[in-house]
């Protein structure tokens, strides 16, 4: 497992709301991250708060960055329970993969500031 490098050094942001503590901070979504034909646009509700997100590259998910440690354990065993090398387990040697797979990633949860965007 690798780090994603989805934490990212906040020094400029930490600088720029410094050097400006009166003003407000905006948030940008790209055209990519919307679903409308605008290449950026502002967002009108915008959340802040402290998340803790998962930093590595998973088998499963199309790229979903897990933020729920239970959410990916459920995701996790749906994952693991799908393997055919994992067809004949019974629920105690299931329960034991699981928790032996889950340990593997806690190294990688790291706490972060989020922000949420949306109109």
């Amino acid at each position: 497992m690798t780090d994603l490098v989805n934490v990212h050094d906040t020094a400029e942001l930490r600088k720029l709301i410094a050097e400006n503590p009166n003003l407000p901070i905006v948030v940008l979504v790209g055209q990519e991250a919307a679903s409308w034909e605008y290449a950026w646009t502002y967002c009108t509700k915008v959340y802040c708060g402290l998340d803790e997100i998962l930093d590595c590259e998973i088998p499963f998910g199309g790229g979903i960055i897990p933020t729920d440690k239970d959410d990916f354990e459920e995701q996790l065993a749906d994952y693991l329970c799908d393997l055919p090398e994992n067809k004949g387990l019974s629920d105690s040697e299931f329960d034991k993969l699981l928790k032996e797979e889950m340990a593997k990633y806690e190294p990688y949860w790291k706490k972060v500031i989020s922000i949420s965007a949306n109109n």
